[in-house]
């Protein structure tokens, strides 16, 4: 057993890595960070990113526990901010992506999907012939027969010019 007081005892190899570490920082520029033996929590000070799930609709400044995929032991819901857009509620538990930015969660992603539409861009309405109504009476003393018609019409719109445009939406 040594004591406090004994002196350090290194192997060649240790102090020649020793050597090189204190030469490196000898040779640094004054703007080098200085050499720092604190100990480092890096769990504290990185930007932390998750894939979650969730339900129901999340406004804009709101709130949302979420669960977290792939972990199953507990505590795995953390609680995150939606800072960016409106999400409307979709149909089954969803996918998201949270970031930590110091000691906060924050929605950074939903899934999107595209969708195409087609738009109507000119309209014509115009008259069309829709039913007809004919009439028939005989008139036995004259020997004669008298035929009427009479026209139902109805009027349509018709697009004249149409086009397509594909959007992004909430996958829902």
């Amino acid at each position: 057993m040594t004591s406090p007081l004994d002196p350090t005892q290194f192997t060649r190899e240790s102090a020649e890595r020793i050597a090189n570490v204190v030469r490196a920082a000898e040779l640094a520029s004054p703007a080098a960070r200085p050499l720092n033996f604190e100990r480092v929590d890096v769990a504290q000070k990185a930007k932390l990113f998750r894939v979650c799930t969730f339900t129901g609709a999340w406004s804009i400044g709101g709130t949302k526990t979420v669960t977290l995929k792939n972990r199953t032991n507990t505590p795995n819901t953390l609680t995150a901010i939606n800072l960016f857009l409106p999400v409307p509620a979709p149909s089954a538990a969803t996918d998201c992506a949270i970031a930590k930015d110091g000691t906060a969660w924050y929605l950074i992603d939903v899934p999107l999907e595209t969708a195409t539409a087609v738009f109507v861009g000119a309209t014509q309405s115009t008259a069309v012939m829709r039913d007809v109504t004919l009439s028939a009476s005989l008139n036995t003393s004259a020997c004669t027969i008298t035929i009427g018609k009479t026209l139902v019409t109805t009027s349509v719109t018709i697009a004249s010019s149409t086009f397509t445009s594909t959007f992004i939406r909430f996958k829902v």
